[in-house]
């Protein structure tokens, strides 16, 4: 039922985004019955493997001009909403699934109470930024480069409106290609001027917009954390274990940038880290 469901919204968002302009694959031919979709070959070219020191300026610009497009859509009558209940349900995937989950650890009050506060910032930055259409996953893995010179976008049936900053998080933030803290937010920079061309964003001073950028962040890495430890314990599909390290490190790096995040900094590092370590080793 869950993967009949994914294929309809996925041929109503290529129909969607086609009529938008936005380059996703055209659907050959469909059953729903039977579960299968002939689609277009975009080719090999994925970001996830093209990106490299010298072409990372020149591919991501042209990245942010197709999320650009996405961004300004307007007609989405039809299109899902994420809630601030979806907002915290996805957060609370860390705890069920990754923390009490995968590394067993008990969560006592004095840490329930560093949670709820991350929990709370998170939210009232998630929910105080314009709410666009996201891809939801515009990473690397799901960006192909065309024989045109363009962009190709794929793995689109979970869009939804939601954070204006929850794809660029996605793409600079991109665990199968990390950038420095410095160049991410050049490329952050790149993006902001773009949106606020577009009238996607109100004028900030770009401290503002980083503090967006990273608190957007942390709800998907918390999200992100909880899924990877679901897809193993529940799934029993265990080849995105290493992923977790990777993730784990954009919280470690982020929440050390911000003073009211110092005791949810000093927990995952003077304790989940440590305890990831040793249960991947032990399963890995």
């Amino acid at each position: 039922m869950e993967t009949n469901r994914k294929n309809k919204e996925f041929i109503f968002f290529s129909q969607y985004f086609k009529e938008k302009n936005i380059n996703v694959p055209d659907i050959l031919t469909f059953d729903l019955q039977q579960g299968f979709m002939l689609l277009e070959d975009f080719g090999d070219d994925l970001y996830q493997f093209k990106l490299n020191t010298y072409n990372r300026k020149e591919l991501y610009e042209l990245a942010i001009k197709e999320l650009i497009k996405i961004q300004s859509c307007k007609d989405m009558k039809k299109i899902q909403r994420l809630t601030k209940e979806d907002g915290i349900s996805q957060m609370k995937l860390f705890e069920e699934w990754f923390l009490e989950g995968l590394l067993g650890f008990n969560i006592g009050t004095e840490i329930q109470s560093i949670l709820n506060k991350v929990y709370d910032l998170i939210q009232t930055t998630f929910f105080n930024q314009p709410q666009v259409l996201c891809h939801f996953d515009f990473e690397s893995r799901n960006l192909i480069l065309l024989p045109n010179g363009g962009v190709g976008v794929l793995d689109y049936q979970d869009a939804i409106l939601g954070p204006i900053f929850l794809d660029p998080v996605s793409l600079l933030k991109d665990l199968n290609c990390k950038s420095t803290r410095k160049e991410m937010i050049s490329f952050l920079r790149i993006y902001t001027s773009r949106a606020c061309e577009e009238n996607l964003l109100p004028k900030m001073k770009e401290r503002d917009y980083l503090r967006y950028f990273d608190f957007t962040g942390l709800q998907r890495q918390l999200r992100i954390l909880g899924t990877l430890s679901r897809l193993h314990l529940r799934d029993k599909k265990s080849y995105r274990l290493p992923d977790l390290i990777k993730t784990l490190d954009f919280l470690l790096e982020t929440s050390s940038n911000y003073t009211e995040l110092k005791d949810f900094n000093n927990f995952l590092k003077d304790i989940i880290s440590p305890e990831l370590t040793k249960s991947l080793k032990e399963k890995i």
